[in-house]
Parts: C-alpha cells; sequence; structure tokens
C-alpha cells in the first residue's frame, strides 16, 4: 500500500505541475487492455476489461 500512496502523491505533483503550464498531453494507444480485479476476503474476483484504441488527449486549465 505504501508503494500506492508514494504514485498517488508523484501523480497528483506532476498534474499540479502541468495544471501550472495549461500542458496538453496526447496519448495513443493500440488495443491496451486493462483488467479490473477486487480482492476481498483472500479471494480475487475479476469486475471485467477495458480495452482502449485511439487518442485520450488530457488538458490541464
Amino acid at each position: 500500500m505504501a508503494e500506492e500512496q508514494e504514485w498517488a502523491n508523484l501523480l497528483a505533483e506532476v498534474f499540479d505541475k502541468l495544471t501550472e503550464k495549461h500542458a496538453t498531453i496526447t496519448y495513443d494507444f493500440g488495443n491496451l487492455e486493462m483488467k479490473g480485479k477486487v480482492e476481498r476476503n483472500g479471494k480475487v474476483i475479476p469486475t471485467g476489461t477495458v480495452t482502449l484504441s485511439g487518442k485520450l488527449t488530457i488538458t490541464a486549465k
């Protein structure tokens, strides 16, 4: 959990800097697949799959 918190803090800092600069970032994905899961009572429960093909643009203002 500590590593996840470190990544969350780093990501928050990056977004703060991008917002200050009014930056735009475009990611181009070719069949990116993300499988979701939840852990409950020591068991892994799949929650679904998301597939992304195309561009994702994030603009900070």
